[in-house]
């Protein structure tokens, strides 16, 4: 499984040729070889999570919905549309693996939370829109870097200006091209990002519910569950129980 954090490519397996661009995730099955190639001097960078063949053959005991990818001799590779929420958990574990000493047990759960939540998003019937040359000349690199900064400024009061400064738009283009590239809204997405961190919060820490609130960007305890409940069907403290 592959992340691409910036940039384009195409990804070429046995015949399908994908075009790999940035928030995007590539899943691969394990024994297929591929050839990347550039189509443009817009350079790449991904993260990789390299899984043993064997995983693929316990989960498939377990989870017989993903036979769709597994035992399809037709699909050797998909690319998924990145969610908030999975883009975020991304930049938690690649924070993570940053660190020279960091609990490995924590971060493969992690891992394995990303890779089940990619390929349960994966939909073959389904393929992406594509992104045209000029889109991912002018536009990519701009909404990558206003990612970057919503998943590490999410407990800031972040504006509309604010972002579309970064991507140097006016706020009426940079949230119409935000939505499309993304597929959503730039306060939506700041608003998945912070539920997603409080979700971390609620399960492995005893922080109070309030301090977990106000320390993932909310602003009262009440806009917190009735977004989390929202999302979820259930209260935060009922998640956390």
């Amino acid at each position: 499984m592959a992340y691409i954090r910036k940039g384009n490519f195409r990804f070429r397996v046995f015949r399908d040729e994908l075009d790999a661009y940035s928030g995007l995730f590539l899943l691969c099955k394990p024994g297929y070889e591929h050839r990347v190639a550039h189509v443009h001097n817009i350079p790449d960078q991904c993260t990789i999570f390299s899984f043993p063949a064997e995983s693929a053959d316990r989960l498939m005991e377990h989870t017989a919905s993903f036979s769709w990818f597994f035992n399809n001799p037709d699909i050797q590779s998909i690319l998924v549309k990145a969610t908030p929420e999975m883009e975020f958990l991304h930049q938690h574990i690649f924070s993570l693996l940053q660190k020279t000493h960091y609990p490995r047990l924590w971060a493969e759960q992690l891992m394995n939370d990303l890779f089940m939540m990619v390929l349960s998003a994966g939909d073959p019937l389904h393929p992406l829109p594509p992104l045209n040359d000029k889109q991912k000349r002018n536009y990519l690199p701009a909404i990558e870097q206003v990612k970057i900064f919503i998943n590490e400024n999410y407990a800031d009061d972040v504006t509309l200006p604010q972002l579309a400064a970064l991507g140097n738009m006016s706020p009426f283009h940079f949230n119409r091209l935000f939505k499309q590239i993304t597929a959503a809204t730039p306060y939506n997405y700041l608003l998945q990002v912070r539920l997603k961190q409080a979700t971390l919060q609620l399960r492995n820490t005893s922080l109070p519910v309030t301090d977990i609130a106000f320390s993932t960007g909310f602003n009262s305890l009440e806009h917190f569950s009735a977004a989390y409940k929202k999302q979820f069907g259930k209260s935060p403290s009922s998640m956390r129980s």
